[in-house]
């Protein structure tokens, strides 16, 4: 079976491209690009550094590695289960924020920036992170419905926006590993643990860095209620000749809820509460922070698979669609009509004597052309080809179980 191949390699140990990020931390950014503020978390946060934590704490990949093909589909979850509920877990607060404040969603980059060739098929600046918003959030959001909301707040079902769409990597983030990429960044952008940071800001770093994802809190979110945020990051995998011939689907995601208050005091001396045990001492975020980009911008553009051209089942395999085929060639048939004509160059006055040397009867073979209507052909596709082809096919066609 086609499908089996890229599970296979994903859960046997063949070299496939496995990620994990999350959202850690969330920060205010005042007009001059400092961090101040008490810390902010996601739903259902658990650190590191927690009694109980392990690799799917946080981490949240879709399509979950079972499901094949491996691309998402109509009924996929947007939220980790820890995180469909607008629940936060002790120690771990909301972030308080403000209409059109600028906030940095910080995260980890696993080696995903600074070990590139460890990740074959990969698209360039490690993806692309989207940010959407809302007020109205379901405890059974859907990554499909999500991925449609626009920065007008049009598109979809209309119960969101698309707050920013920006390159995974940030051009300053780093983890602790003796690559080029991290030597050059921790020349340029020492790090330090919280409390060890040496006077003057001197000597090299101690701690990785975290990557952020900047975004401008809508100014229309109405105070005195929490305002949603889901952090979507698209890492695709393009197809190949071996293991993923299609191409590959990859998501990571986290929910996280914001508290918009009237004001915020930006004190930089104010001591906060909530830091992680494993705190870094960066005190500012990237310096374009209020005009990023993203090289693809439009994540409908990104997705691989066939969620958004067509209607699919949960396993991802799309089922019958009918439609009308295209008008087929005419079908040309000779059919001998007789008629009736004068003799070339004979007047065309009745004659009073039909019998007569002028009244001539000729047959005449005449070939017209006479077009077939409209048919409907009844096809069977594999699923091996739906898969492959999804529903780019005329007329009405059932998948062969």
């Amino acid at each position: 079976m086609r499908f089996a191949v890229p599970l296979l390699a994903a859960l046997g140990g063949l070299p496939v491209a496995m990620g994990h990020t999350w959202i850690e931390q969330m920060r205010n950014i005042d007009a001059d690009g400092n961090f101040f503020g008490e810390y902010g978390y996601p739903r259902g946060y658990k650190a590191k550094t927690d009694p109980g934590y392990d690799g799917n704490s946080m981490n949240y990949l879709l399509p979950p590695l079972e499901q094949q093909p491996p691309f998402i589909n109509s009924t996929n979850l947007l939220c980790h289960p820890n995180q469909r509920k607008q629940e936060q877990s002790d120690k771990y607060p909301r972030l308080k924020t403000q209409a059109g404040g600028h906030v940095a969603l910080r995260y980890m980059e696993n080696g995903h920036i600074s070990l590139p060739e460890q990740q074959v098929g990969k698209p360039e600046k490690a993806g692309t992170v989207y940010v959407f918003g809302t007020t109205d959030p379901k405890d059974d959001e859907k990554i499909a419905d999500v991925l449609k909301w626009t920065a007008d707040g049009q598109g979809g079902n209309k119960r969101g926006v698309l707050v920013g769409a920006q390159n995974y990597d940030d051009g300053r983030c780093y983890e602790q590993n003796n690559s080029p990429i991290h030597n050059e960044r921790a020349a340029k952008f020492p790090n330090w643990m919280m409390g060890q940071v040496p006077d003057g800001d001197k000597g090299p770093g101690n701690a990785a860095l975290f990557c952020e994802t900047n975004i401008e809190i809508p100014k229309d979110a109405q105070t005195g209620k929490p305002y949603t945020l889901y952090w979507v990051w698209q890492w695709p995998t393009k197809p190949q000749t071996s293991v993923y011939t299609d191409g590959k689907d990859e998501y990571y995601t986290t929910c996280m809820d914001v508290d918009i208050v009237d004001t915020l005091k930006q004190d930089r001396t104010f001591k906060a509460k909530f830091p992680l045990v494993q705190q870094d001492a960066m005190s500012v975020a990237v310096s374009n922070f209020a005009s990023r980009t993203a090289l693809v911008d439009d994540p409908i553009k990104g997705e691989l698979g066939n969620v958004f051209h067509g209607q699919q089942t949960q396993s991802g395999v799309q089922t019958t669609l009918q439609t009308s085929l295209a008008t087929p060639p005419a079908a040309t048939t000779g059919i001998e009509i007789p008629t009736l004509t004068d003799r070339p160059g004979a007047s065309s006055a009745p004659s009073a004597n039909p019998g007569g040397n002028n009244a001539v009867t000729i047959i005449v073979t005449e070939r017209i052309t006479v077009t077939a209507p409209a048919a409907t052909a009844i096809v069977t596709a594999s699923k091996q080809h739906v898969a492959r082809h999804g529903a780019r096919f005329r007329g009405m066609f059932t998948v062969d179980h």
